[in-house]
């Protein structure tokens, strides 16, 4: 597979992501292929868990997406924190995602949580 089959690749991943492309057509091929609907289903999840970041008075790095991807591929228990919902747990997580990304260049907490 080649460097632009790559980026085809990435980027229909993101669209389907994204949610640009839906449906019973998309759904099937998705079913077809588990690891792309697997890397599809952690992209939602990600984003989910920033859109929820991002309603908070919390500042994070530009690239914080990235490590987040990075952490979740390194320790898939990452991944079944996001799993438990913020609802109840919100406060309770996001003083967990303080203290554990604490150490990452450029993400401060505004104010405590």
């Amino acid at each position: 597979m080649t460097d632009r089959d790559n980026d085809s690749i990435d980027a229909l991943l993101t669209d389907l992501a994204d949610g640009l492309l839906s449906g019973l057509e998309w759904e099937k091929w998705l079913s077809e292929n588990p690891d792309a609907a697997q890397e599809v289903a952690i992209a939602q999840r990600v984003q989910s868990l920033l859109t929820i970041l991002q309603e908070t008075p919390f500042e994070v790095s530009a690239d914080f997406e990235g490590q987040l991807f990075a952490q979740i591929y390194a320790d898939t228990t990452l991944l079944t924190l996001f799993d438990l919902g913020f609802e109840g747990w919100g406060r309770a997580l996001l003083e967990l995602f303080t203290a554990f990304f604490d150490f990452l260049p450029g993400t401060s907490p505004t104010s405590s949580v």
